[in-house]
């Protein structure tokens, strides 16, 4: 996709009963849902992250995954988290480049705190339109918000109902080291967590 999931993209989720029906989540993630009582992303009510452009926050994995697979009902396509090596080449392409604008770091070009210069919260996706964009056109691949990937960190495999440590990729709003926004970068949490620097694109199967 060209812009992480919005808050108004994933109100449609919730207002269709996101989190009361189960066939849209994996076992696991229905379990978790159940468990600590989900009814919505963890900072679904705190105006500081909820503007409609804003992308979500707070979304777990397991959300993340139950809210492609909704979608991929409601549209009749394949829509899924992009496994690792998918985010990769949408956000690096074919020339090996450092960042997704190119090999020179450049704090203008999205949204981070390095040198504590940030502004301390996520921004609309469309803001950093035209500066920081990936080789394909592709939006805000690096800062604003962690994006998770559907893939293992530590094997390597796209198992959605696992509880292994997932990648997330891009790094987000409230970093300060250049290294982190690189296309290379990996980092990884349980699919349970969720926190402000937390959100997701989507991914179409052919």
């Amino acid at each position: 996709a060209k812009y992480p999931v919005t808050n108004a993209q994933y109100a449609v989720f919730i207002e269709a009963g996101g989190y009361s029906t189960q066939r849209w989540w994996t076992a696991q993630g229905w379990q978790t849902c159940q468990k600590r009582n989900w009814t919505q992303p963890r900072y679904w009510t705190d105006a500081k992250w909820k503007g409609p452009e804003q992308p979500v926050g707070g979304v777990s994995g397991y959300e993340a995954v139950a809210f492609c697979r909704w979608l991929s009902e409601r549209t009749g396509e394949k829509i899924m988290l992009p496994t690792e090596a998918q985010w990769q080449y949408a956000a690096q392409g074919d020339d090996g480049r450092a960042y997704p604008w190119g090999n020179a770091w450049d704090a203008g070009r999205c949204n981070n705190n390095v040198d504590g210069k940030g502004i301390g919260r996520t921004t609309p996706v469309r803001q950093y339109e035209g500066k920081g964009d990936s080789p394909f056109g592709v939006v805000d691949m690096a800062g604003n918000v962690w994006e998770w990937c559907s893939t293992s960190y530590n094997t390597g495999r796209d198992d959605l109902d696992g509880t292994d440590l997932r990648v997330l990729r891009g790094g987000s709003w409230d970093l300060t080291l250049t290294g982190i926004f690189r296309c290379t970068f990996r980092y990884r949490f349980t699919p349970t967590h969720g926190n402000t620097y937390g959100g997701f694109r989507l991914a179409l199967t052919p």
